[in-house]
């Protein structure tokens, strides 16, 4: 069976942008939960304190890309990493960029939002959010940092805190899938919205089988 990992990163500014520094990135496999990151706290601790950002960003995307390519067929279970600000295809932009290679492709991807929201959420057509859903869900790592202060350690050169946000991020996000799959995960409806969702549900059957009795 393919590897299944989730996936978070951070940039260097608040609002994601293509041309922003990639500073981190943490998988998880949501199988044995080890997590990894690719930091530029790590790229530092091997290049030097003299080091650029663009060369902290290259050695960590090189690291990044070659434990893809180490997983073919793998399934990258995701936050929204799929606009052209903030995702796959701007990991694999920064990475060309800046090696003048292909970047290794994902081959499989899922987006986690969409999949609680059409398994769980459509009902109360609550869109999920994530920090509500971490929140809601248990998962409360004090390492978890919010984007505006990532960015705002960034701008310090403070590149730790990240790593520790991205890592526990990741973290977290394999437990949201895990709860998914377990059917275990307290969504954000409201408790009326599930009883009118359920309600609808017994109508609807009801009025099923009322006209196959009739023979409608």
């Amino acid at each position: 069976m393919p590897k299944r990992f989730t996936i978070h990163y951070a940039c260097a500014s608040l609002i994601p942008q293509r041309t922003s520094y990639v500073t981190v990135i943490g998988v998880c496999d949501t199988e044995t939960k080890k997590a990894v990151t690719f930091s530029m706290e790590d790229a530092q601790k091997n290049l030097g304190t003299q080091s650029s950002s663009q060369e902290l960003e290259a050695a960590l995307l090189k690291e990044f890309f070659a434990f893809v390519s180490d997983h073919p067929g793998a399934l990258w279970i995701h936050w929204h990493m799929h606009s052209v600000e903030y995702g796959f295809e701007v990991l694999k932009e920064r990475y060309e960029m800046l090696w003048h290679a292909p970047a290794p492709e994902f081959t499989s991807t899922i987006n986690l939002p969409d999949k609680i929201f059409g398994t769980m959420q459509r009902h109360c057509r609550i869109y999920p959010k994530m920090y509500r859903f971490f929140e809601r869900n248990g998962v409360n790592d004090q390492a978890i940092l919010s984007g505006e202060e990532e960015a705002e350690n960034f701008e310090k050169a403070n590149f730790a805190p990240i790593k520790y946000s991205v890592r526990a991020k990741a973290e977290a996000l394999a437990t949201i899938y895990d709860k998914l799959q377990e059917k275990t995960l307290e969504t954000l409806c409201r408790r009326s919205d599930k009883k009118v969702w359920a309600a609808g549900l017994l109508i609807f059957f009801a009025a099923a089988a009322y006209l196959a009795v009739r023979g409608v």
